[in-house]
């Protein structure tokens, strides 16, 4: 079929094809050739706002997404949706909540149970997330951040009670509250809807997110949590800067516990070593946006060096050149087995 003979429902497809392989130029060009056709049609707006977002045409993106919620502003969440991804502050927020407040009606004319209402369930969940996280950060000396973040979770909580995102970031709210209990509780309940879970199963979270638990794990303490989900973690992906960085970070936390025999004490820094030089040795050559860590995994190094002198160093060649890491010998021994 010739080009000049497209129909925007021929197009349709093909953008999704597209989209559905990641081969985001390709389904742009198709979505340009839509909108020559039908400029105002809300579907197409949308889908080409979307591929802007992922091509990181943000300002086109924007403008696609409003123009679709011009054409059609009652019906469909997505957009407002990517609006809120698109957006900053309390214009972000508006644009999720009336994104929640369709899925909400759309959510009451499902069958209590179906497929559809629990899909509805978990992403009202997480526009809630999204939205209690811009009260975190962006909006966090708004008289009333405090306020939307309790009630935004609770929303959550009554949308999704099985939705791990939010108990997680209840914890993150509970934890700047200095409700250091009510934080260990809240990641406790977010880790027993996954921990026992199959690698793979779509109940885990995404890897970042389990880089963010780790955090919050370490600064409450609770090592035993973090080098499980760690371990987790390191079958799934070993060639990630962060993974070893929080490695090393928690290895060293075990080393500063001064009720610990000095020989034990001793292991945990030597570990700890060994993980942050492997996390410097992987940015190097993977690198990552994240040069603060890099700094702190430096320091760490030369405190703990400052304590455990290093033994002679071997000929480690050229750090930067070729270096292959390479971690099967039992992912380092699943990082040196605590």
């Amino acid at each position: 079929m010739a080009s000049s003979n497209y129909t925007v429902s021929d197009l349709i497809p093909r953008i999704q094809q597209n989209i559905d392989s990641m081969e985001y130029p390709m389904a742009y060009a198709f979505c340009k050739k839509a909108l020559e056709l039908e400029p105002q049609n809300p579907d197409i707006l949308e889908v080409t706002g979307q591929v802007e977002m992922e091509l990181e045409l943000f300002a086109e993106a924007r403008q696609h997404i409003l123009n679709a919620i011009q054409q059609n502003p009652e019906a469909g969440y997505s957009k407002y949706m990517y609006l809120g991804q698109l957006s900053v502050e309390k214009e972000a927020i508006q644009a999720f909540e009336k994104g929640v407040s369709i899925m909400v009606n759309e959510r009451s004319q499902q069958p209590d149970g179906s497929d559809e209402a629990r899909d509805l369930s978990s992403k009202i969940a997480s526009a809630l997330c999204s939205m209690t996280e811009i009260y975190l950060t962006d909006c966090c000396f708004e008289i009333e951040a405090e306020q939307k973040c309790e009630e935004y979770l609770s929303q959550a909580q009554q949308a999704d009670p099985e939705n791990c995102e939010v108990y997680q970031l209840l914890a993150s709210v509970r934890l700047s509250q200095t409700r250091n209990e009510d934080a260990r509780a809240a990641l406790q309940k977010s880790m027993e809807l996954w921990i026992n879970k199959e690698l793979g199963d779509p109940a885990i979270p995404i890897y970042d997110s389990r880089l963010a638990l780790i955090r919050l794990l370490l600064e409450l303490s609770m090592f035993e949590y973090a080098f499980t989900v760690l371990e987790g973690l390191q079958k799934e992906n070993d060639q990630v800067v962060d993974l070893w960085y929080l490695y090393g970070w928690a290895y060293y936390c075990l080393g500063e516990d001064e009720n610990q025999p000095a020989d034990e004490r001793q292991g945990h820094w030597e570990d700890a070593r060994d993980c942050l030089e492997t996390a410097v040795k992987l940015y190097q050559i993977v690198g990552s946006d994240d040069e603060a860590m890099l700094e702190h995994a430096h320091e760490l190094i030369a405190t703990i060096n400052t304590v455990v002198p290093p033994s002679a160093p071997e000929d480690e060649g050229d750090v930067g050149g070729d270096v292959e890491l390479d971690f099967d010998d039992d992912d380092k021994d699943d990082a040196m087995e605590m």
